[in-house]
């Protein structure tokens, strides 16, 4: 049975991807178009016995061939078996929305219509005449909400029925164009080839092609060896449409105030004096919401691994080989869950940048520091795109697709690295904790200022250079603020946690065991070990940075190329090696009521996280001592923020290097590697030197 292809298409940010989760449980696979890193969405269903491919295309205005990501959408359209075309639009922006929906029409693919944000369309009073617009349009209209489960059972039966229909759209064309359509529509009845077997909706595409003297079509009579029929004038197709939408706007009531709101707030959030004081507070308090609602959880999670499951591995394995028991517990376990413990910290974090992004606010962010951009070749966009390399640099390198320019392309993709990604966060936090107890949240925040600053330096002396030399002017649209959806919200961060499993069990798993077996063979002394060797012998070389002095420190940066949880994971098995217990006393039921004693004690720290004397020395765990330990002279503070700094610049993990591979190619990724050896080490030399001058 063949399986029905159904594409949801519409402009950006309109809720297609929440539509695609909606109706598939969010059984949907992530991977990439044919030959771009743009992420293609697709999920396989199955309804009434018949087999469903959901795609979700990129985010588009137009349906025009190019080289940027809108493109795949117009070449996909054209070029694929499509049954049914789900247009999802924004009910409160209909004009801009439903010129998409014409040019969709024009391909003569069953489509449906389903208007989204109707939540806000009725708290503004916004009025349409769905009944006129269905007629008009020719197109049934579902106004739903993807949150909405009566809804979804609409729309999933409206996807059963048409995909099993045979439409034909009359062509969007303003009266005074009608008969010259209709005169070409009657040469092509009469000379196109009858082995062609054309269908009566393609002749009306074609006619209605060749009417606006699209390439595509004269070509093709061409080919057929017809005559062009010639216009009296050559017609602009976009003005006949958008005369069209006004036409269609006569059926939509608007309520002119409904947006008063978003112009009072925008008075303020982008004055070029108070919109910069409120950016600075809002990342303020996103920051501290991740910081401080994170901790609790997270010194939960590592009581879970690194005390009960540890306890009961040492018990249930030892009957193993030293050698095994030592792989099991200290490489993987150890390595793999000083990762894991950090799944509430990349949680808070998703959701603090998501919130961003659903509320509005990420394109204002845009918007006000374009200006400043400005002042180093760069635009406010590319600050979207590194904002998002605080979550994870690869998908903020594929993000720089949405610039217009291939030269900010470029120059932006570059500055990514510098950005503290997630990753790095963990190891930040850890050794921010030992060494700078309470002032720890200013010291990590300082680590992405220092991350920034050196970014936006970089960016000023290769806008010197041809090659990324650019001050396009930035265009972009505003969209009203909104509540954000939280199930949207929690939708990601569940992908972004999953993904991070992922990672530290398909990635940070293996790097931990080859780290291990380096510094546990040949004699099972980490002291004396392979890793140790190498690190004492390379540690010269950074005594000047200030941690040349300890080979821990040394030897977890080769690792930090594979992932940058490495280092944390490292941190543990070495460190607390020797101070873990072989043998613990086992009680299962006291031990679960410890852990649910702990997790009560997580949840109220978390609700007294973010009062004043909250602020607090954070909790000190075995690892966080562990790391305290590494120094203790009169410049140990020095050392950790020089280490910080080093890690927060030295070259981005092995994914982000090919995701820059892939988007540039090979002469920007070298150039990246080149940049992220040399800046790393002259920065945290003129740091440590700095520090311990005033020290």
């Amino acid at each position: 049975m063949k399986t029905k292809r159904v594409v949801f298409v519409g402009n950006p940010n309109v809720g297609k991807s929440a539509w695609i989760n909606g109706l598939s449980n969010a059984h949907f696979k992530v991977g990439n178009w044919p030959g771009v890193t743009v992420a293609k969405k697709e999920a396989l269903v199955e309804w009434q016995n018949q087999k469903y491919e959901l795609v979700d295309l990129p985010g588009t205005y137009q349906l025009e061939d190019g080289k940027s990501e809108e493109a795949i959408t117009a070449r996909y359209l054209r070029d694929e078996a499509v049954d049914l075309i789900v247009n999802v639009v924004d009910a409160t922006n209909l004009a801009r929305n439903l010129y998409l929906t014409l040019k969709l029409r024009q391909y003569q693919i069953p489509m449906i219509i389903i208007f989204n944000f109707m939540d806000e369309v009725k708290r503004y009073h916004i009025a349409i005449d769905f009944k006129q617009l269905t007629q008009k349009l020719q197109a049934p209209i579902y106004p739903y909400s993807a949150f909405d489960a009566e809804g979804i059972k609409i729309v999933k039966q409206a996807i059963i029925e048409y995909t099993e229909e045979t439409v034909y759209y009359a062509p969007c064309i303003a009266e005074e164009r009608t008969e010259a359509y209709l005169s070409i529509l009657r040469y092509l009845r009469k000379r196109t080839p009858l082995y062609m077997e054309l269908k009566e909706n393609e002749l009306a595409l074609l006619a209605y092609d060749l009417l606006y003297q699209k390439p595509q079509a004269t070509a093709q009579l061409r080919a057929w060896q017809l005559d062009v029929p010639s216009a009296n004038e050559r017609y602009h197709e976009d003005v006949d449409l958008y005369h069209y939408v006004e036409e269609l706007m006569a059926y939509v009531s608007d309520n002119e105030n409904r947006l008063a709101n978003t112009r009072r707030l925008d008075r303020i959030l982008l004055h070029p004096v108070y919109g910069m004081i409120s950016l600075a507070m809002i990342l303020s308090l996103l920051l501290l919401f991740v910081f401080q609602g994170s901790a609790p959880f997270n010194d939960f999670i590592d009581f879970c691994i690194n005390d009960m499951l540890m306890r009961y591995a040492n018990a249930l394995f030892s009957f193993l080989p030293a050698g095994a028991k030592d792989l099991l517990l200290h490489g993987i376990i150890a390595g793999v869950g000083g990762v894991l413990v950090f799944i509430p910290l990349m949680s808070f974090l998703t959701f603090a940048l998501s919130l961003l992004e659903e509320s509005g606010y990420m394109a204002r962010i845009a918007y006000l520091l374009d200006h400043a951009m400005q002042r180093f070749h760069l635009n406010g966009k590319s600050f979207v795109s590194l904002l998002l390399g605080f979550g994870c640099n690869v998908p903020a390198i594929y993000a720089t697709r949405t610039l217009n320019n291939e030269k900010q392309k470029k120059l932006t993709a570059l500055l990514v690295p510098f950005m503290s990604c997630g990753a790095r966060l963990p190891v930040y936090m850890l050794f921010a904790a030992a060494f700078f107890r309470s002032k720890a949240p200013l010291m990590i925040l300082s680590i992405y200022g220092i991350g920034i600053f050196i970014a936006l330096i970089v960016a000023l002396i290769c806008s010197h250079f041809d090659r990324f030399h650019d001050d396009e002017l930035l265009l972009m649209e505003l969209p009203p603020y909104r509540m954000p959806a939280f199930k949207v919200i929690g939708h990601k961060v569940v992908q972004e946690v999953k993904h991070y499993i992922h990672k530290a069990f398909r990635v940070v798993l293996w790097a931990m065991i080859a780290l291990w077996a380096l510094s546990y063979f040949p004699n099972g002394n980490t002291q004396t070990s392979l890793i140790a060797q190498l690190s004492k012998t390379a540690a010269p070389l950074y005594e000047p940075l200030g941690f040349g002095s300890r080979w821990e420190c040394v030897a977890a940066l080769p690792g930090s190329i594979v992932a940058k949880e490495t280092v944390v994971g490292f941190m543990d098995q070495t460190l607390l090696q020797e101070a873990r217990a072989e043998i613990a006393d086992i009680d299962p039921l006291n031990d679960i009521t410890e852990t649910a004693h702990a997790f009560q004690s997580a949840c109220i720290d978390f609700t007294k996280a973010f009062l004043p004397h909250s602020l607090q020395e954070p909790q000190n765990d075995s690892l966080v001592s562990a790391i305290k330990g590494l120094w203790s002279d009169d410049l140990a503070n020095a050392r950790a923020f020089s280490y910080m700094v080093y890690l927060l610049l030295s070259i981005p993990c092995i994914m982000s290097l090919q995701a820059l591979w892939r988007e540039y190619g090979w002469r920007l990724l070298l150039l990246s590697i080149a940049l992220m050896l040399v800046i790393p080490y002259m920065t945290s030399l003129v740091i440590f030197q700095l520090l311990s001058l005033v020290m």
